[in-house]
């Protein structure tokens, strides 16, 4: 078994970006200027200047790799389609991903991914991602699977599982003149006044029925895909995958995306497509750490520490609940109603 390092010493990386991510620097490298060129477009917000040592450097390669050594296979609940395979080697991990064969490999304060890269760069930026949110993580940040909007700095987290609306009902928020916070994971820390809150520099992934709801996201479709999609029953396009990334800052306005606030809220989706009317109802303490499992998340084969369960962090999660106004959404979908809801609390 060897080191992680020592599978990508070979490999010349000329073109270089530094990012500023809120206040966590991370260095990328490259040997492709396709992928370098891409990523500068991405992440165009974050670039940095600042000659700082990076609390990660992150390697990207476009090429092949075939480690040695055996992969396990990472299960999922539910037994949902295996995604991943890691080998834990000295000093770090290699994680195989499954479907695109993009091999990747972790030690402290760094990484590489290693694949078809221009094909696949979201694995890349993911990556990048994780290395970031690994470096807030050690200040004692937890991370909640919402999505995040501010007001003012005034942020209220949307926390559910895939499939209930939190990237949607962002958008809505966006649509309204509110701020983006993040897309599908929350950092948050509850501080001696008020909740801390980073967001991921990702942007939102939405499947063709977000689009077609929004009219300036609609134009992302080509006109034949929004009169087919606009056919179809409402259930089938809620539930038809075929995610696009959306550049926000593009399309509603520079300065769009803010990745840092102050938690007041947290909105729990448990509505749904075919339920009864909306309602909602706000949760106590004791309530809201009963449904910490709802938004409990970890960075799985990303985190090379042992993971801690929620049940080892119920004192940290208690402190943060404390300091917010927790609501339940029940009933059916409805996003304009939710978003009276959650700016009529944040205007308090």
């Amino acid at each position: 078994m060897i080191h992680p390092e020592t599978l990508v010493r070979d490999f010349v990386t000329p073109f270089g970006l530094r990012l500023r991510v809120v206040d966590v620097p991370v260095e990328i490298l490259t040997d492709d200027q396709d992928v370098w060129a891409a990523l500068s477009r991405y992440y165009r917000a974050y670039v940095s200047s600042a000659d700082v040592r990076p609390a990660a450097v992150v390697k990207l390669i476009q090429g092949e790799l075939a480690p040695p050594g055996e992969f396990i296979d990472v299960e999922r609940a539910g037994g949902a389609k295996v995604k991943e395979a890691v080998q834990d080697v000295p000093g770090g991990r290699l994680v195989l991903k499954k479907t695109t064969g993009v091999v990747m490999g972790l030690w402290p304060g760094h990484a590489f991914a290693i694949g078809d890269l221009r094909r696949h760069l979201n694995q890349g930026i993911n990556l990048v991602n994780a290395c970031y949110a690994k470096a807030v993580l050690s200040r004692g940040h937890l991370l909640l699977h919402a999505s995040g909007v501010s007001w003012n700095g005034r942020t209220a987290m949307l926390a559910g599982p895939p499939g209930r609306g939190k990237s949607t009902a962002a958008l809505h928020f966006v649509e309204e003149g509110f701020r983006f916070l993040s897309n599908d994971r929350v950092l948050a820390k509850p501080l001696a006044e008020e909740v801390e809150v980073l967001g991921y520099p990702k942007q939102p992934r939405v499947n063709p029925g977000t689009l077609l709801g929004h009219p300036r996201l609609r134009t992302l479709l080509k006109p034949d895909d929004q009169e087919a999609l606009g056919a179809l029953p409402r259930a089938e396009l809620w539930a038809l995958e075929r995610k696009c990334d959306v550049d926000l800052d593009a399309i509603y306005g520079a300065g769009t995306v803010e990745l840092a606030g102050r938690a007041r809220v947290l909105a729990l989706l448990k509505w749904r497509l075919d339920g009864p009317p909306f309602s909602v109802r706000r949760l106590d303490t004791t309530e809201a750490l009963a449904n910490v499992p709802f938004f409990y998340k970890d960075l799985g084969v990303f985190d090379l520490d042992r993971p801690r369960d929620a049940a080892g962090r119920m004192a940290d999660y208690a402190e943060l609940l404390r300091r917010v106004t927790v609501v339940e959404a029940n009933g059916s979908v409805d996003f304009p109603a939710l978003v009276d809801l959650v700016g009529d609390l944040l205007s308090r």
